[in-house]
């Protein structure tokens, strides 16, 4: 088991098919046909597993959010992105449709994209600026924990840089917890406060990250540590 400190930084760390993703679409109920046999997972005190969907639905993105691996894959082609966020935001709460594409415009200054782009498609922003833009999308409502998952997988060394930095940024400024998912321990160095290893389904390991990387106990984390220049 494992928990998530308000305004930690959280890897996790394994190879393909390890269960990271398992862990994070579990947490989000979004596993079609699947069902936790044993623990629990609860936010601030609130239990989610039992909750019904209907009240669940509202937890999600309002408190709990997703920025998933492929940008172009969590965005819908046919609509601009700022109707995209707008509609996130007028879903879950009260607000008219322009005080909402006014925040939609907002979130976009925040992740570093210019708000006059919040007409354009998705197909018209370069792969950074999409997952800026699902990043933008996950902060809508001011969620206390983000998912993200794997959210730099498809982009260059630098553009991957940049959206690792912008992302450690904004859980400082606002405070919030973030979960990054990765395979690639070197990324999560950079990045984290604290990593987990998991295995075959099953957490491994779990550290602040100076001392993982110093005096690994697994010889799984051995092995992955071997794998990177860090």
């Amino acid at each position: 088991s494992f928990s998530v400190e308000k305004g930690e930084f959280l890897g996790i760390a394994g190879e393909s098919g390890c269960g990271k993703s398992t862990v994070a679409f579990s947490i989000m109920r979004l596993i079609k046909g699947g069902k936790v046999v044993q623990g629990n997972i609860t936010l601030g005190g609130t239990p989610l597993l039992n909750m019904p969907i209907r009240d669940f639905r509202r937890i999600r993105w309002e408190r709990i959010s997703l920025v998933s691996q492929a940008a172009m894959g969590g965005l819908n082609p046919v609509y601009c992105i700022g109707d995209q966020i707008t509609e996130a935001i007028t879903t879950h709460t009260k607000s008219k449709k322009k005080e909402a594409w006014n925040r939609a415009e907002e979130l976009l200054k925040q992740v570093e994209i210019d708000p006059s782009r919040a007409r354009n498609y998705p197909h018209e922003l370069s792969g950074g600026m999409r997952q800026r833009a699902m990043i933008a999308m996950a902060l809508a409502l001011n969620p206390e924990l983000v998912i993200a998952d794997e959210p730099t997988t498809a982009l260059d060394v630098v553009t991957q840089a940049q959206v690792l930095k912008l992302m450690r940024g904004l859980q400082r400024e606002l405070n919030i917890s973030i979960i990054l998912i990765s395979h690639d321990l070197s990324i999560l160095g950079q990045t984290c406060d604290r990593i987990i290893i998991m295995y075959a389904g099953k957490i491994v390991e779990m550290g602040d990250v100076q001392a993982l990387f110093r005096e690994p106990q697994h010889p799984y984390t051995k092995a992955l540590l071997s794998a990177f220049r860090i």
